[in-house]
């Protein structure tokens, strides 16, 4: 259920929360980054421009998530001591885009991957601010995702407070490719003087993280590329 914006706004600064987070792969930030804003990835597909398959995008047109964008009310790199799956850009907004009434917001009790196609939606959502707040200690943080729903248009980058890019130090040895300085070029590439993102982008610092150790060896060179390269 849609909830009031106000009232989410106002309980999330009581929570002391004052960022929402959306990481995503090089080549579907590329494509942000070209519109001025996110898209739902239906909307991507319905623009005909370029995004990095997920494998729950077919069952994300069954469930009704298709056309949404999703934010988390934490950064789960920093959360989880270890690189974020969804890709190694993330954006950060201003949580106060929660006050834009234009926006339909909607937060999940649990990944929609986790869903069923009969799952209720009362159990796929909360269905107010009382009931988000009565329960907020009762579920894992990643599982209660800000939704902004039915997106077909550019949406938030004048929110964006910066745009952290992962290093994970790895180099592709048989292409001679160093993945962080291609993901930087085409960052560079892409973001011309007077760009809204123009002096947002920064390196993440990670001490005491997994993410490096990770990339380096549980992932695979195919999803290193899938993830770090256009």
């Amino acid at each position: 259920m849609r909830l009031n914006n106000k009232e989410l706004f106002e309980f999330f600064k009581s929570l002391e929360i004052e960022v929402l987070y959306h990481a995503n792969t090089t080549l579907t930030s590329i494509t942000y980054i070209n519109q001025n804003g996110l898209l739902s990835r239906g909307a991507i597909e319905n623009l005909g421009l370029s995004q990095t398959h997920q494998s729950s995008d077919n069952i994300d047109k069954v469930l009704g998530v298709w056309n949404d964008v999703f934010l988390d009310t934490t950064d789960l790199h920093t959360y989880f001591i270890r690189q974020n799956y969804y890709g190694p850009i993330l954006f950060e907004f201003d949580v106060s885009l929660l006050n834009n009434t234009e926006y339909e917001i909607w937060i999940t009790k649990n990944n929609p991957i986790y869903w069923k196609k009969e799952t209720p939606i009362e159990k796929r959502y909360f269905q107010s601010v009382a009931e988000l707040r009565d329960n907020w200690k009762k579920y894992s943080r990643q599982k209660m995702m800000v939704t902004i729903r039915n997106n077909s248009s550019p949406i938030l980058f004048e929110s964006v407070r910066r745009v952290l890019v992962d290093d994970p130090r790895v180099t592709l040895t048989d292409e001679n490719i160093e993945l962080f300085n291609e993901t930087v070029k085409l960052i560079k590439e892409n973001v011309p003087d007077g760009h809204i993102l123009k002096g947002k982008f920064k390196t993440r610092e990670c001490e005491y993280c997994w993410c490096r150790d990770n990339y380096l060896k549980q992932v695979s060179v195919t999803d290193l590329k899938r993830l770090f390269l256009n």
